[in-house]
């Protein structure tokens, strides 16, 4: 049953890998901006008319939508994902070294957010409308409502600027991972607070909980019983958010000057590289489709209803 319910999933996701990966192909070919352009004016190249034909040429530029990606379809199965136009490295080669920088800031974060939440969340929950929950609901809701860069920008100003406690830009030690990691956490942590919060108090008004407050269990024994039942739609939102952050976190990425996933996206955007696009995309399906996988292999296995 297992066997069927993953080979269910990974036949689901041969036709998300083609929409995507055709969609962002087809999206980035269509925006304003000419790659040859870019790529002559990054060499410091006159742009006229017979360069940029030849450009054009040279880049497989060319040939029509079709034919640009079958040939990109070939290649990814082939294991190359194609070398970009601006800096003339392997897509791939980069692709591994961002992927570690945005790997060393999401998943610690995550799993401090988590942490973080799990705690507030069930205290939340256990004391509702009482005065410790009123004061986590507050905080909650101003990390929520806190833009992501406000507070990315504030601890720099204060951690970096003003204190001097902490590196601002970079990532060449563990230090410059510090502030990103705070703004991930920050927001992460208020948003699953809420989560969990709502989540248990829906399951704590079951008949099965009342019972066992009833027969006087331990709290412990109470909470861990609704968080095992209420673990269905915290396993899937958190596999949405595991992903996304994998994925880079844009905004702060770019606010810290990471190196990382995020920003080498932007990047290959803005100076139409579509190598780099392409690949971008690419991995992000994987990782999405991936890890999704994942969290519906626990759901199942937690709850073997789940998989029908």
């Amino acid at each position: 049953m297992v066997v069927f319910f993953v080979t269910r999933r990974l036949l689901q996701f041969i036709p998300v890998f083609f929409g995507v990966t055709f969609l962002a192909f087809l999206l980035i070919r269509a925006a304003p901006g000419d790659a040859a352009r870019f790529f002559l004016a990054d060499r410091g190249i006159d742009i006229s008319n017979d360069a940029l034909v030849k450009t054009r040429k040279d880049l497989g530029l060319d040939k029509t939508i079709a034919h640009q990606y079958a040939a990109y379809l070939s290649a990814i199965l082939s294991g190359n994902l194609g070398t970009s136009y601006i800096t003339k490295e392997p897509v791939a080669k980069e692709l591994v070294r961002r992927f570690r920088v945005t790997l060393a800031v999401s998943v610690p974060s995550l799993a401090a957010a988590l942490g973080i939440a799990f705690f507030l969340g069930a205290i939340s929950a256990l004391q509702q409308n009482r005065v410790l929950d009123k004061i986590i609901r507050f905080l909650s809701i101003a990390g929520i409502s806190l833009p992501s860069f406000c507070l990315a920008v504030l601890l720099m100003v204060v951690l970096g600027v003003k204190l001097r406690l902490l590196p601002v830009f970079g990532a060449a030690a563990p230090l410059h991972y510090i502030m990103p990691g705070i703004t991930l956490v920050t927001a992460a942590a208020a948003y699953y607070t809420r989560f969990l919060r709502g989540v248990l108090l829906e399951e704590f008004s079951k008949e099965y909980i009342q019972a066992a407050k009833a027969q006087g269990l331990p709290l412990f024994d109470i909470v861990r019983s609704s968080l095992k039942n209420a673990s269905l739609p915290v396993l899937t939102s958190l596999g949405m958010s595991l992903a996304g952050l994998l994925g880079g976190h844009i905004v702060i990425e770019k606010i810290f000057a990471l190196p990382g996933m995020g920003s080498y996206l932007i990047d290959g955007i803005v100076q139409r590289d579509y190598a780099v696009v392409d690949g971008c995309v690419l991995l992000y399906a994987a990782l999405f489709s991936c890890i999704n996988l994942c969290a519906d292999i626990m759901c199942a296995y937690i709850h073997p209803l789940y998989e029908k």
